[in-house]
């Protein structure tokens, strides 16, 4: 590995304590590891956060790191949902201060424990320009165990948080960053600035990082705001897994007809060659 890797993947992982099933949680991020293992450059590490570690044997690996913490689990008291941010939040951080003093990668993801990355991602960021960011927006949506069919999306960054990288000197420059999804208390005008906009930065937002927010849909204002274009990674780089039932308290939108209708439109076979670059099981 270089002594300055070209990207670290940032993974918290939730407590056994709040997954509905930790035996299937756990299964699940050994297949997101194996994403990352399956990169065609090893120039990247892994630091991954959690409160316990994972029910199988991580990777025997110097670019892998698995960080034990112990803070308190945010209450429960204003929903499941804002308690996982928080502490998706706090892990992040833990992560990325030791990445920083281990490794003091050029990039750095966050990527949820259940979503994985394409074989390719990582040789093509080592042949890119040094951007400030790339988003992708080109990615897969998998509803998990499907055996034969995987949604394609042009609107990745939409519907899931794995789909920034972040140049390594900007991830801590700050800016109005936090909302209600964070825990931020925004007054009545920024609230219904939220619910009609869901890309800009809001009206009284708190001030955040770059890194360590969870607003996946505005993070082109956020870069915006800092004075950088924020890329596009040209091809579908990441999978987000859907239904495993694991994201307790996460209520899903009523489908349309229309909704319904977009869907199979954009459904695909799952090819072996798909399975390969994304290690589907």
């Amino acid at each position: 590995m270089e002594s300055k890797p070209r990207i670290v993947f940032l993974i918290p992982i939730a407590s056994a304590r709040r997954a509905k099933d930790w035996r299937l949680a756990c299964a699940l991020f050994k297949q997101t590891l194996s994403s990352i293992l399956n990169s065609n450059s090893q120039n990247y590490c892994v630091v991954v956060a959690g409160h316990e570690p994972p029910d199988f044997q991580p990777p025997q690996d110097p670019r892998f790191k698995f960080l034990s913490l112990d803070h308190a689990l945010p209450s429960l008291e204003h929903g499941y949902w804002l308690a996982a941010v928080k502490d998706k939040m706090i892990k992040l951080a833990a992560a990325w201060t030791y990445a920083k003093s281990a490794w003091n990668p050029q990039y750095v993801m966050k990527l949820d424990w259940d979503d994985l990355v394409s074989s390719r991602l990582v040789d093509w960021l080592v042949s890119a320009e040094d951007e400030a960011g790339y988003l992708i927006k080109h990615g897969w949506i998998w509803r998990s165990g499907g055996r034969l069919f995987i949604q394609r999306t042009e609107q990745f960054d939409r519907v899931c948080g794995s789909c920034l990288i972040i140049r390594g000197d900007l991830a801590d420059q700050t800016g109005p960053f936090l909302t209600e999804v964070e825990g931020a208390m925004l007054d009545e005008a920024g609230s219904r600035f939220a619910a009609g906009d869901h890309y800009s930065l809001l009206p009284g937002a708190g001030t955040g990082t770059l890194l360590l927010n969870d607003c996946h849909q505005r993070y082109a204002a956020q870069f915006a705001y800092l004075g950088h274009r924020l890329a596009t990674v040209p091809f579908h780089a990441a999978v987000c897994r859907l239904g495993h039932g694991n994201n307790a308290g996460i209520q899903s939108r009523a489908e349309t007809a229309r909704m319904f209708l977009g869907r199979i439109r954009r459904t695909r076979m799952l090819t072996p060659s798909l399975r390969k670059e994304f290690m589907l099981g």
